[in-house]
Order: structure tokens, then sequence, then C-alpha cells
């Protein structure tokens, strides 16, 4: 059984504007090598879980991922909400 999607975003929300860690999340192939590719970046416990949710909501609701990663990137490249 699968999460809903708000249950996901809650858990990867602190990650959401870090330009560092969403390159990773896309770059990766699983939620499990995404853990694994910021553990290697940063070794901060709270992004390697939340990059992990935010693979998951990758996986589990694409649609939900994209909108949610197309809104937080175009908010830290234009620095205002649209």
């Amino acid at each position: 059984m699968s999460r809903l999607a708000v249950e996901i975003k809650a858990g990867c929300f602190c990650i959401l504007y870090d330009k560092c860690i969403i390159p990773l999340v896309n770059a990766s192939s699983s939620p499990t090598a995404t853990f694994e590719m910021i553990f290697t970046e940063t070794r901060d416990i709270p992004k390697l879980k939340a990059g992990r949710w935010l693979a998951i909501l990758r996986r589990d609701h694409h649609e939900e991922f994209l909108k949610l990663t197309e809104s937080t990137n175009s908010h830290a490249v234009n620095g205002k909400a649209n």
C-alpha cells in the first residue's frame, strides 16, 4: 500500500529549496540510491531522509513530484513566488 502524496510531501519539505539535493534526487534510480548519493555529498541525516522521501514521491506520485519540483525550482530561480 503506497502512502498518500501529502504524507510524502511532509517528509521532504525541508529540502525543497535545496539546490544541491534536488539534482541528486533527479539523477538517482531509486529511493535507496538517492539516500546513498546524498550521504556521499552531505552526510546530513535530515537531508538523507528528506531526499529519500522525495524519491519515493517521484516513484509513487510522479505527477505530484513534477509539480512540486517545478514550483520550487521556479521560486529558487526567480527569488519570488509566482
